[in-house]
């Protein structure tokens, strides 16, 4: 399937240091891997973990090809190899015990109308056509599980006070569990939007759904996206969005 040029962000916010990360740094319409991590364990420790998600999780790709996007086995070895490199790097450098990061991955399949969607932690993959949200994974967090309890509400999640605590991370010390979907039906003008918490700071479904309705283009929709996160948001924010050609 074709796209158009994606477009990105990878920022600081008002944070001292960037511990987001995102692949591929520059896309381009052959690109189909995305990826957007969010690293936590501080200063230096967060950073490190996102950015060695990101690249070995391209090194496996790009060592190990998709033979089919429905094979349930390939996104856990990939994990499984990511995890080991952090492993290592932390029997090297023990000042960065602590460190993991959050995961999220989009494969979109040239030769199909079809795409493989993995996540782990609460950075989040969107799949929208027309405003409408056909797809959107469901978060690693303690207030999700507190959601789906019955506990609170959507609405209350958004303000609880533990709204930032992740119940799944990738860390390269205890192995994790990676949630994947395959997306079947994509069609021309569909959205894929890849994002870290930081974006949805201030962001509902409903604004979501509005500012990806009609012909608006991904330059504008990042723009209004960029001026909602812009002097407000605290945390560092990354996303992808994708339209399909």
């Amino acid at each position: 399937m074709k796209i158009h040029l994606p477009v990105y962000c990878n920022e600081i916010g008002l944070r001292e240091s960037n511990e987001d990360a995102i692949y591929p740094g520059t896309p381009t319409e052959d690109s189909r891997l995305f990826m957007v991590c969010d690293g936590v364990g501080g200063q230096a420790k967060g950073e490190v973990a996102s950015c060695l998600a990101c690249q070995g999780f391209s090194k496996y790709l790009s060592e190990n090809p998709v033979e089919y996007i429905e094979d349930e086995t390939y996104l856990p070895l990939a994990l499984q190899s990511v995890e080991q490199n952090l492993g290592t790097y932390l029997e090297t450098h023990p000042e960065a015990k602590g460190m993991a990061t959050t995961f999220t991955f989009l494969l979109i399949s040239d030769a199909e109308e079809k795409a493989l969607v993995g996540w782990v932690g609460d950075s989040r993959v969107y799949h929208i056509r027309d405003g409408e949200i056909l797809f959107q994974t469901k978060d690693h967090s303690v207030v999700q599980g507190m959601v789906d309890m019955g506990e609170i509400t959507e609405e209350e999640a958004q303000t609880h006070p533990k709204r930032n605590i992740i119940t799944r991370a990738v860390n390269g010390v205890n192995s994790t569990r990676v949630d994947q979907h395959v997306i079947t039906d994509i069609k021309k003008d569909d959205f894929f939007f890849l994002c870290t918490d930081g974006i949805l700071e201030h962001l509902d479904e409903e604004r979501i759904s509005l500012w990806f309705r009609g012909k608006a283009s991904v330059q504008e929709i990042k723009s209004e996206i960029m001026e909602n996160a812009k002097d407000d948001t605290k945390d560092n924010y990354s996303m992808y969005i994708i339209r399909m050609g």
